[in-house]
């Protein structure tokens, strides 16, 4: 069994690649990832600031790749 470790993308980062670290850990693909960042716009826009505390939270604990 192989162990997975949550952790920020280096090669597809927009932001702080919290998204895409999300994406490689789930093993989603290439556009599921940007349609979780379409997701997470409309709910910046819509959540009144809430998604972005999150993003910057998971950005802070969530560790970049070695």
């Amino acid at each position: 069994m192989t162990s997975r470790k949550l952790t920020k993308s280096n090669n597809n980062v927009w932001v702080t690649g919290v998204i895409a670290g999300l994406g490689e850990y789930f093993g989603w693909g290439a556009g599921r990832i940007t349609a979780m960042r379409v997701v997470f716009i409309i709910l910046l826009i819509a959540g009144y600031g809430t998604p972005l505390f999150a993003y910057i939270v998971a950005s802070l604990l969530i560790p970049k790749k070695a």
